[in-house]
């Protein structure tokens, strides 16, 4: 017998039928966007920043700003990658399984640009140079939970983040001086604006049928996953370590001072209260509640 035959073989669920009849003509429209709008971040000119009178520290703090972006919107892959497999094995229509495949391009587009900035203010950094990172980083697209809940009600915990995170970045696209930050930025957000409203069509066609298990199971793992792993660093620096936080947020403010495209530990939190405040209405009407989140609700002044 050879030995590929003794091999634990990883069961494939059965993928037919295979359907191509469009369901939802709103997702399918979004799709044909992404393509009408497609993007190359080589098309970018990066030198304004390779060229720019900007001190070593300021340098260094921007690129490791854009490297902390470009490992975020790489862990998006996985995540998209295991939506998709749900898609094709759950026999879910075309047009949802087009929209999963352009998210994830879409990511690999966003890591690509954040990639070239880091490169282009000082060098990219393949790994993060505190040990926390290695495993708060990977925490936010852990599969566990949801897994346990619907195809859509575990998506719609991420596409609801998409809406912070697109809070977010048009702070960051507001705060850039340099025209290719400022371009990158902008073309981020246009993908962004259609992942989010993904999201909204996901609630106006999905959300009414989710059991009220799974809609308390939502908001509890949106509350936990925002605490969890994006307030530390990714979306703000409030839940570092102290040693840790104080580092990063000088890096972070002294980018932002700049113009890198940075947001002020600061302003984050305010960024990311307003956007929370909008979710919760969004999601109220469905019945869904976000517990209280104490480092946004409550929030404090982040001291460097």
């Amino acid at each position: 017998m050879q030995p590929s035959l003794l091999e634990e073989l990883t069961p494939v669920p059965n993928p037919y039928p295979i359907q191509s009849e469009l369901s939802y003509p709103d997702i399918w429209t979004l799709c044909t966007q992404a393509r009408d709008l497609a993007w190359d971040p080589r098309s970018i000119d990066y030198q304004d920043i390779e060229n720019a009178d900007l001190p070593a520290d300021v340098r260094d703090a921007g690129a490791e700003w854009w490297s902390l972006r470009a490992w975020m919107e790489h862990g998006a892959i996985p995540y998209g990658a295991e939506r998709l497999r749900d898609a094709i094995y759950s026999h879910l229509p075309f047009e949802i399984k087009q929209h999963v495949v352009n998210f994830i391009a879409e990511e690999l587009r966003h890591h690509e640009a954040s990639f070239h900035i880091a490169q282009a203010l000082g060098g990219y950094q393949p790994s993060p140079r505190a040990d926390y990172f290695q495993s708060i980083i990977p925490q936010f697209h852990n599969e566990n939970e949801e897994k346990t809940m619907s195809f859509f009600g575990g998506m719609a915990v991420n596409t609801l983040f998409e809406q912070l995170s697109g809070e977010l970045l048009q702070a960051r696209y507001e705060n850039a001086q340099f025209d290719s930050i400022k371009l990158a930025c902008k073309l981020i957000l246009r993908d962004e604006a259609r992942h989010i409203q993904f999201g909204r069509v996901i609630m106006r066609h999905f959300f009414g049928e989710l059991s009220s298990a799974e809609k308390l199971l939502l908001g509890q793992q949106f509350a936990k996953k925002l605490k969890g792993s994006l307030l530390n660093g990714v979306y703000a620096v409030v839940n570092l370590p102290e040693d840790e936080r104080r580092r990063a947020g000088r890096n972070r403010a002294l980018a932002a001072q700049h113009g890198l495209g940075a947001t002020h530990p600061d302003d984050e939190i305010d960024v990311i209260k307003r956007a929370l405040d909008e979710i919760r209405e969004d999601v109220s009407k469905y019945g869904i509640e976000i517990p209280h989140i104490a480092e946004v609700d409550d929030k404090q002044p982040i001291v460097l």
